[in-house]
């Protein structure tokens, strides 16, 4: 008898010095992941915060700067201002999906979830904001011909030129950023299925 709880003493001790650092490895896990999402959140919220401030500052240019008149131009601003709300709208509705995500649920729900919010982080990258750029480039080279008008043909060039120039910039600051996010929830979901193995 004595040695039965001997043996169950020392089959419980060893038991629970395997469980130890798979709770350790659990709690490791949980915090790369948690601040990978902060990390995230806070690109979604900067994202923001630069749209909205775009947005504002365009608006109040077409509206006490240089209200366009033609029709080309009005077209062309509304494409401006349109692509950069349909950004911000896609935005808040990342932060949703993201939020939704709980890691209390059964992880391997939570780990699918994850690979299907990274699935429509993609296409937003891919594909849409590609579109939101093309036509708010359009957008810009509609007004073009009004601004003609009313400014000297290489203050034109000038500005046209410049657009340019500042897109191929922002174009590799925002290329470094999508990689960053992307390589972020890349690492979440391998860390979420790391704990449904």
């Amino acid at each position: 008898m004595n040695s039965d709880f001997k043996e169950l003493k020392r089959t419980w001790e060893s038991s629970k010095k395997s469980m130890e650092p798979s709770t350790a490895n659990f709690d490791s896990l949980y915090k790369k992941i948690k601040s990978k999402e902060k990390e995230n959140y806070f690109f979604y919220y900067g994202t923001i915060t630069i749209l909205l401030t775009t947005l504002i500052v365009i608006s109040l240019f077409f509206y006490y700067v240089a209200p366009v008149q033609e029709i080309l131009s009005r077209i062309g601003a509304g494409l401006m201002i349109s692509g950069l709300i349909f950004r911000i709208f896609i935005e808040i509705i990342s932060i949703q999906k993201a939020k939704q995500i709980n890691i209390l649920d059964s992880t391997l729900k939570t780990a699918e979830n994850s690979f299907q919010f990274h699935q429509f982080r993609k296409i937003i990258h891919q594909v849409i904001a590609p579109i939101i750029i093309v036509l708010y480039t359009v957008g810009f080279y509609m007004i073009t011909p009004e601004f003609s008008v009313y400014m000297k043909f290489w203050n034109v060039v000038l500005i046209d030129i410049s657009y340019v120039v500042i897109g191929i910039i922002l174009f590799f600051i925002i290329r470094k950023g999508i990689k960053e996010e992307m390589q972020k929830l890349t690492d979440i979901v391998k860390l979420k299925n790391e704990i449904t193995e």
